[in-house]
């Protein structure tokens, strides 16, 4: 009897658990909560690219897994050190060509340049420069020879620090949109709102997030129409740097590198999240408790999962940053050296501040006299330039006096 009963018991066990299987793919409420838990860093990596800007739509960041622990996480950086946008996600070096300084960026606008520049905005002219380089050091390197330097200017057709919208931006509008379809189905067929009801709560809390002021102040935290010229690049050995010339328009890049260090929080940061968290755990709590048609509920998820990862990893342009650049020139050599002596020659001042990046050691003696000599040459270009701005403020100023002389003489008679 004893070995019948153990067939017994696993063979009512084995049924309990194949009908437990069945209900679990039959309606799987358990897991959809779970889900709404992970995916912090997607969620926030989505927001980091959406928001930012001036305009009157709310950011289309789309509500999917992962906002009910990133709204956690949100007020621990509001309450703590006020930085939302994540980290960087690879070095780099913001060198300042006025004073030759370096700085370590700590801003992910910055490392998102230089992250997507090589695979996805870089010019056609530099593309072909580049390929003509490789050509010229033979086939000792196929990975990187050299140094590429492309130099832009700051563009002077749009307002730096006003990003632009590209498709991608506009698409979380119409996920959004699909999402509230899918979930209307279950309303339309079985008279069943909840899902709906849901996923238009998620939504809203979701455009909310992604509409808070903090996300803009972060964003561009530097002084604006700088003259300043910088020099943005992975450091010694890397394969591009690229010089951005402020010309009296673009942001300050050495400022806004070392933004999130200091940076001032609203005091009412803090109680919006601390309230938009009340709120997300509300939907996770109501998500618990519905256990039919919960199929729709997870469709709904993972077409905003899915368009989450796509937003938070695709490469954008320059401009979606608000960072607009225009072309101007690019300098290629197999030596690293006299890639640095031509951009010198062109534009005094860059080739010196990238020296002690690239070549940190001792230089040669004939090294050490043609940048010797390079410096006295960029003192009397700036001298010169000088001296220009002072005579044209020295006869703007006469001819003010001579003006204001001729009316009073004209007064007199």
């Amino acid at each position: 009897m004893a070995p019948l009963s153990m067939i017994s018991l696993l063979a009512r066990q084995q049924s309990e658990v194949s009908s437990q299987i069945r209900a679990q793919w039959a309606e799987p409420s358990d897991i959809m909560s779970l889900l709404m838990l992970v995916g912090a860093d997607v969620v926030k990596g989505a927001l980091a690219q959406q928001t930012g800007g001036s305009d009157w739509l709310p950011p289309p960041v789309v509500f999917s897994f992962g906002w009910v622990s990133y709204s956690f996480s949100a007020i621990l950086a509001a309450i703590g050190n006020k930085t939302f946008l994540p980290a960087p996600e690879l070095p780099a070096l913001v060198l300042s060509t006025e004073w030759g300084y370096h700085r370590v960026n700590s801003s992910w606008v910055i490392s998102r340049l230089l992250r997507d520049f090589e695979e996805f905005w870089m010019p056609a002219e530099v593309k072909a420069r580049l390929v003509q380089m490789m050509a010229e050091a033979g086939g000792r390197r196929r990975r990187r020879v050299g140094l590429c330097v492309s130099v832009f200017e700051a563009s002077p057709d749009k307002q730096a620090g006003v990003p632009d919208r590209d498709l991608l931006w506009y698409s979380g509008y119409a996920v959004a949109a699909l999402q509230l379809a899918v979930a209307a189905i279950p309303w339309a067929l079985y008279g069943a709102w909840e899902e709906f009801a849901v996923t238009a709560f998620g939504t809203a809390l979701a455009f909310l997030t992604a509409s808070l002021p903090h996300w803009t102040q972060e964003r561009w935290s530097c002084s604006r129409d700088s003259r300043k010229t910088f020099v943005l690049t992975r450091g010694n050995g890397a394969q591009h740097a690229v010089v951005i010339i402020g010309a009296g328009r673009g942001l300050d890049l050495e400022d806004l590198a070392t933004s999130s260090e200091g940076l001032p929080g609203k005091t009412g940061t803090p109680i919006m999240y601390s309230g938009l968290a009340v709120l997300w755990c509300i939907l996770l709590i109501t998500v618990c408790g519905i256990e039919n048609l919960t199929w729709f509920l997870l469709a709904v998820g993972t077409i905003g999962m899915i368009h989450t990862i796509i937003v938070a990893g695709a490469p954008r342009q320059p401009g979606l940053f608000g960072i607009h650049l225009r072309y101007r020139d690019v300098f290629a050599q197999p030596k690293v050296m006299k890639t640095l002596q031509e951009l010198e020659m062109a534009y005094p001042g860059c080739g010196r501040s990238m020296i002690k990046t690239f070549f940190p050691g001792d230089l040669h003696e004939e090294e050490k006299l043609w940048w010797q000599a390079a410096k006295k040459r960029e003192d009397t270009v700036k001298k010169g330039e000088k001296e220009s701005v002072l005579g044209d403020i020295t006869t703007s100023k006469l001819e003010d006096s001579s003006g204001s002389s001729i009316l009073s003489c004209s007064s007199a008679l």
